[in-house]
């Protein structure tokens, strides 16, 4: 490279000056150069207040049409106050973003965490909710790669033996209720029935004669072991999906919200056993958006509508077969058919274990 003398440099400067003079004139002659073009004060000022009251009018509009569907009593309600729409504080429950949160939790559930933060983390947590690491095959916690793993970890066989009884729990859990199904509605808590095919969906149980209608719910809580088990030996034929809420399944709240159940995302299982019709039903909750039961390769939609999809099956179970597994614990939900001779072997708020017996004796 040349370098520059004093002589060039002079001659540079002076045709640099001489294209300045002339860009500055011609811009003069113009109009403004482009670099000094401002929007005037006032004029900004003007675009920024109308941005800001279009913003601010969305907000209000969409405030008000929020607050007028919780608080507006709705025509539904005259017709059906026994739902969920005829109280504003369950239709405010109702409209908070517990599926986004729920969806964001089975992301999370499903992360791998640092093996330095494991045994922390997942023992916290066992302390908080009592889980008996003892039972599981594997007792070191920094094995468990994610939260769900943890949550469905493997128990030892000889925990949970299975009964030798036809009827047997599929999970552990708490007894929340049970019972005869009567005039095919389903009452949890007095004055909050339903219809039995408003939770099942077109699968319609036809009982023999002889036979009555039975129905088990076991809640899972967030410390119990998150897989569930077949409970008979039966068959599936058909698997409904029922999109819906995440609202929470504790006693509380389905002591408050009425057809809880049949508002909340679901699968059921429908087939039948030696007695006859037999169903097995997975409820979603609040964190617990992500339902896992693998099932055959038969598995075939048969139809979709906006309330459920139906799916063909050809798969058949045999006592304390895995089904499935939740993310964070949910209800597990028992109707079937059963002679009118039956007798369970459990009360409301017995702590059950899978495997272990429902009925006093077998028939």
């Amino acid at each position: 490279m040349r370098l520059l003398t004093v002589g060039h440099s002079k001659v540079l400067f002076q045709t640099f000056k001489v294209c300045r003079d002339v860009v500055r004139q011609q811009s003069t002659q113009n109009g403004p150069p482009l670099a000094q073009t401002v929007v005037p004060p006032v004029k900004r000022f003007r675009k920024t207040k109308m941005i800001g009251m279009v913003a601010a009018g969305g907000i209000v509009v969409g405030t008000a049409t929020f607050l007028g569907r919780i608080f507006l009593s709705e025509y539904r309600s005259e017709v059906d106050p026994k739902h969920y729409y005829s109280d504003w504080k369950i239709r405010l429950y109702t409209s908070l973003p517990l599926a986004a949160t729920s969806r964001c939790f089975g992301y999370v559930a499903n992360v791998t965490i640092p093996v330095f933060l494991r045994e922390t983390l997942f023992g916290t947590f066992a302390s908080m909710y009592n889980c008996r690491l003892d039972e599981a095959i594997v007792s070191d916690l920094k094995s468990y790669p994610s939260l769900a793993s943890f949550f469905n970890r493997a128990l030892k066989t000889e925990t949970r033996p299975i009964s030798a009884v036809s009827l047997v729990a599929p999970a552990d859990g708490i007894v929340l209720h049970y019972g005869e199904v009567v005039d095919r509605k389903i009452e949890y808590v007095k004055g909050h029935d339903y219809d039995v095919t408003e939770f099942l969906g077109p699968s319609v149980p036809h009982v023999k004669t002889g036979n009555a209608l039975y129905q088990i719910v076991v809640y899972l809580a967030p410390g119990d072991y998150h897989a569930f088990h077949s409970p008979a030996d039966w068959k599936v034929n058909e698997k409904v999906h029922h999109p819906g809420f995440l609202l929470s399944v504790k006693p509380s709240i389905l002591d408050w919200i009425p057809r809880l159940f049949c508002l909340n995302e679901r699968i059921v299982l429908s087939g039948a056993w030696k007695h006859g019709f037999f169903s097995m039903s997975a409820v979603a909750a609040t964190n617990v958006g992500d339902i896992n039961i693998p099932l055959g390769s038969a598995e075939k939609e048969v139809m979709k509508t906006e309330t459920h999809a139906v799916f063909s099956e050809d798969y058949s179970y045999f006592r304390g077969d895995k089904v499935g597994e939740f993310r964070l614990g949910s209800t597990i939900v028992l109707i079937f058919e059963a002679p009118k001779t039956l007798k369970f072997a459990v009360q409301a708020g017995d702590k059950l274990r899978y495997g272990q017996s429902l009925i006093i004796k077998d028939f």
